[in-house]
C-alpha cells in the first residue's frame, strides 16, 4: 500500500505538469476572411491571431501579396484575386483558409438583398405608399434594390395597406 501512494501522487504530478506544458506550446488559431472590397473588383483580406511582426503570405489564385502581422496579430491588404481560394501562410507557420472570392460576392450580395428588403418593408409600412430606394451616396447595389422592391411589395400586399 505504502508504495501505491507514491506512484499515484507521481502520476497526479506528471500529468498536472504535461497538461501545463501542453497549453503554454499551443499557438492561438489563426484565422482570416475574405470581403468584398468598395474598390471595383478587388478584395479585402484579413486575418487575427497570428504571431505579431511575422511575415504572411496570402496567396489567391495568381495573385500574392506579402506583408507583416502588427503587434495585435492582425493583418488586412486589399488586392485582385480570382475566384479560387484565398489563402494565408504565416512563414513557417500554418496555411489558414480565408474562403473564396465566390463565397464573399453570394454572402455579399445575400447581405445586400437582406437589407434593402428590410428598409423596403420599413419605408413601406410608414404609409403604404412605395416609395424609392435609397441605399446612399454611392450607386444603387441592385441587390439591395430587389429585396427593397419585394420589402415594399410584401407590405403592400399584407393586410398592414389594405383597408
Amino acid at each position: 500500500m505504502a508504495v501505491l501512494a507514491p506512484l499515484t501522487v507521481s502520476s497526479l504530478l506528471l500529468g498536472s505538469v504535461a497538461l501545463t506544458v501542453g497549453s503554454a506550446q499551443a499557438a492561438p488559431s489563426a484565422t482570416c476572411t475574405v470581403k468584398q472590397s468598395t474598390q471595383a473588383g478587388k478584395f479585402n483580406v484579413s486575418g487575427k491571431d497570428f504571431k505579431p511582426g511575422k511575415t504572411i503570405l496570402v496567396e489567391g489564385g495568381n495573385s500574392t501579396a506579402t506583408l507583416k502581422a502588427n503587434a495585435n496579430g492582425e493583418f488586412s491588404v486589399t488586392d485582385f484575386f480570382p475566384a479560387g481560394e484565398v489563402t494565408a501562410v504565416q512563414i513557417g507557420g500554418h496555411s489558414v483558409t480565408c474562403g473564396t472570392v465566390k463565397q464573399t460576392e453570394q454572402k455579399d450580395a445575400q447581405n445586400q438583398y437582406r437589407m434593402g428588403y428590410r428598409q423596403g418593408v420599413a419605408d413601406t409600412k410608414a404609409d403604404c405608399k412605395k416609395n424609392a430606394p435609397k441605399q446612399g451616396v454611392a450607386a444603387l447595389d441592385p441587390n439591395y434594390e430587389k429585396g427593397y422592391n419585394a420589402g415594399a411589395a410584401a407590405v403592400l400586399a399584407s393586410a398592414l395597406c389594405k383597408g
